[in-house]
């Protein structure tokens, strides 16, 4: 299994507010990170990792171009925390998303990226949970098998209306008994779900073992409903927050998944920037990651 030696702070590209004249590599540096997770679409661009002229040209269709990709990442002393894909098991194409997960992990290989983040989720919305978890099952079982060669993991994140059910998660872990497949585990999507704050770290503690990578955001609900059972997603826009504002304490959070031997990056998601102003955002994400490396 790939790891890094260290736990250490990540961020996802689509959180940078590249400018003008900036890339993504020269925001990485001013925050001192140096650990990211890549957005990877259908046709296996990157569409989120931005040079200073604006363009996007990097691709991972080949394991060439995922050499190239690895060489440019080396010169810029930034590594892979995971690569980002949004699975559809359940779709009309689902094969075509099987062989999207295959030929990503093995370029995760190449880049060495110790995790792919994959989705339960699906726009079928004619299908009972039951028939998505089958369908899921059914074809990530296939993926793991094409890629038993890699090393890379497979990462479900806990995302939506269905993955943020602790008995579907379990129903999909004992189906699948893969030890490659485990959790993007997400800090702030079973809160989101509407789980009160004291078994939202139930659930973690639960989870931890299995964590692959990590997604790290915070909501900061009024004290009268953080204990509550929530609808689900209750006015996330409106409280979601960054990473010190919230309830979730975050360095207890860092503590569950150290306690579960988890050593891998922890990749901030903040989804509260798009409140501020591009100028802003840098500001926040810096005290995100002063954030996490406080509880490191």
């Amino acid at each position: 299994m790939n790891t890094t030696t260290k736990m250490d702070v990540a961020v996802r590209d689509a959180m940078l507010p590249v400018k003008n004249g900036e890339s993504c590599f020269s925001l990485l540096h001013a925050l001192e990170v140096t650990s990211v997770e890549l957005l990877v679409d259908r046709e296996y661009r990157l569409p989120g990792l931005n040079l200073r002229d604006g363009s996007t040209p990097f691709l991972i269709d080949t394991l060439e171009n995922a050499a190239h990709l690895k060489a440019r990442l080396d010169a810029e002393g930034v590594r892979v925390a995971a690569l980002l894909l949004m699975t559809d098991f359940s779709a009309d194409e689902a094969d075509q998303h099987v062989e999207w997960s295959v030929r990503a992990t093995r370029a995760a290989q190449e880049l060495g990226s110790p995790a792919v983040r994959i989705d339960t989720a699906t726009r079928n919305t004619t299908l009972s949970v039951p028939q998505i978890r089958d369908n899921f099952v059914r074809r990530i079982s296939q993926v793991l098998g094409q890629t038993a060669n890699t090393g890379v993991d497979l990462g479900i994140e806990n995302h939506g209306h269905i993955s943020n059910d602790p008995q579907f998660l379990d129903e999909v872990f004992a189906a699948v008994g893969d030890e490659r497949l485990g959790m993007t585990l997400d800090t702030g999507n079973f809160y989101w779900y509407g789980h009160p704050l004291s078994k939202l770290y139930e659930i973690l503690e639960r989870f931890a073992p299995r964590a692959k990578h990590t997604h790290i955001k915070n909501i900061n609900y009024p004290p009268e409903m953080v204990e509550t059972q929530r609808e689900i997603g209750y006015e996330y826009g409106r409280y979601c927050c960054p990473l010190d504002e919230g309830n979730i304490d975050i360095h207890r959070v860092v503590q569950i998944l150290r306690d579960a031997g988890y050593t891998r990056d922890l990749c901030i998601e903040n989804e509260a920037l798009g409140k501020y102003t591009p100028e802003e955002r840098a500001y926040i994400l810096q005290r995100d990651v002063q954030a996490l490396r406080a509880g490191l």
